[in-house]
């Protein structure tokens, strides 16, 4: 039986609400961590609880909105968690969003908080509570969208003594690989008094070039999986920047009465994209067809004096050079979102000067195929920088009596420590930049074993203590 327990109730009118405030929390069914591991391919620590959230953020044209999201937080209240972020891909209609229960992508963000994150998953605007038209794919809305529900779930958290550690992981998957990299830039780009602060990066088969590669797929032979997504691109655009009166200065007919359908909110996204693919094999007919010639014309010029390739434009994500550690990872049969968005992202974001990109192929998968291998690898690279400690953790202490030996040591060798309480102890060793090599537990006399793939140099290990306090100790590696 569903429990839905209303946790925080509205307190000020809406209209009198800051721009970042929870205005609404339903706790919803606790998900075990060994039903997780059943359903996902992946080993989660925790049982994970679940929030729906409502919080205020504002539209596409700057005014006051409410928007919902799902909240995932492990447990485990004696430990303290980095905060993390997981944006959905495309979705068929408004409630197919995370918030909602029985949602199959819900796994991935639960999964992500049972392996140790404070996960919170938007559901953008105009989608699942947020009234009126979905701004799809529009890169200033999927930035506020996540940032705003950040700072008003950080806030929330602090009312309900859940702690978090200030680190901050982001991530997701088609849309929201895009929405991903909307989000990661506008934090890093445009820093503020809010405290954000990205920690690590992991962008999944997104349509990260919407001007280049994205266009690109108008004028290409067939069609792809979902057309009516490419069109409903065009649709949001034009809701937002108000570049035509009406839709049929765009398309013709007889696709313009399916696609008014969308526009008007008289269609799922689902049954529109069955339409709309219908149509197209019964005119034999690619893409281009559905557009006037004056519009195809631009399309296919890429005229940048024109709104409609300035809207376009507008919304690439990949044209920065993103300073944190970042995942962009990709499969090589992926028939929704052309792979070539992850080779161009890369490309451009080291030549404008990054270097701190991990560019990665997961093979000859289609869409559907390559989203569990990219969750899997975003753990793995997250897990390199993810910090998690007890509650109870008050602080380094100078303890001369605890040794270690041998030191200097070679990798994948075993080390003792001497001095301590015949019992198992968790262990922390990271690098002098501070990303995570290995965690675990001593043997309880005091001894463990170094990763085999530390390079020669100094790392750090991190001893907790029964008593809350900790050592650090440096190693050198041989």
């Amino acid at each position: 039986m569903r429990t839905a327990i209303t946790l925080l109730i509205t307190v000020f009118l809406f209209t009198s609400a800051s721009a970042q405030e929870v205005i609404r929390v339903e706790e919803q069914p606790l998900s075990l961590a060994f039903l997780l591991n059943f359903a996902l391919p992946i080993e989660v620590d925790y049982d994970v609880r679940n929030y729906k959230i409502v919080y205020t953020t504002t539209d596409a044209f700057g005014q006051p909105d409410t928007a919902s999201g799902l909240l995932c937080v492990p447990d485990d209240r004696e430990l303290v968690f980095p905060l993390a972020v997981y944006n959905h891909g495309t979705v068929a209609d408004r409630n197919g969003v995370l918030s909602v229960e029985g949602v199959a992508e819900r796994l991935l963000a639960q999964g992500i908080a049972g392996s140790g994150y404070i996960t919170v998953a938007p559901d953008y605007l105009g989608l699942g509570e947020s009234d009126g038209f979905h701004p799809y794919v529009h890169a200033a809305t999927e930035a506020s969208a996540g940032r705003d529900m950040l700072l008003a779930v950080r806030d929330w958290l602090a009312t309900q003594d859940i702690r978090q550690n200030g680190q901050l992981f982001l991530t997701g998957y088609s849309q929201g690989g895009h929405a991903t990299a909307a989000l990661h830039r506008d934090l890093s780009l445009h820093p503020k008094e809010d405290g954000l602060t990205v920690t690590a990066a992991s962008h999944l088969s997104g349509p990260y070039s919407i001007s280049k590669v994205m266009l690109g797929t108008l004028f290409e032979e067939g069609l792809p999986t979902l057309p009516g997504y490419i069109v409903y691109t065009y649709v949001s655009y034009n809701e937002v920047y108000d570049i035509y009166d009406e839709l049929e200065q765009i398309f013709v007919e007889p696709y313009l009465g399916v696609i008014d359908s969308l526009a008007n909110d008289l269609s799922s996204l689902g049954n529109f994209n069955a339409r709309l693919d219908t149509l197209l094999q019964q005119n034999d007919a690619g893409l281009d067809a559905l557009f006037q010639d004056s519009i195809r014309q631009i399309l296919a010029t890429r005229d940048t004096s024109k709104a409609i390739i300035q809207a376009l434009i507008d919304n690439d994500t990949y044209d920065w050079a993103p300073p944190e550690p970042t995942l962009i990872y990709y499969c090589t049969e992926d028939e929704q979102v052309p792979f070539r968005n992850a080779i161009l992202a890369d490309s451009v974001m080291r030549a404008n000067g990054s270097t701190t990109i991990t560019l990665e192929s997961g093979g000859a998968r289609d869409h559907g195929e390559c989203i569990f291998p990219a969750a899997i690898r975003t753990l793995e690279f997250f897990e390199q920088y993810a910090n998690v400690y007890s509650v109870s953790t008050k602080g380094p202490v100078n303890r001369p009596d605890i040794r270690l030996s041998p030191n200097p040591v070679s990798s994948g060798d075993q080390i003792k420590l001497s001095g301590l309480p015949a019992e198992e102890h968790s262990y922390l060793i990271y690098d002098q930049l501070g990303r995570n090599l290995q965690k675990g537990q001593t043997e309880r006399d005091g001894s463990l074993e170094l990763p085999a793939s530390l390079r020669p140099g100094m790392v750090l290990l991190r001893l907790h203590l029964p008593n809350g306090e900790f050592i650090v100790r440096k190693i050198l590696i041989e």
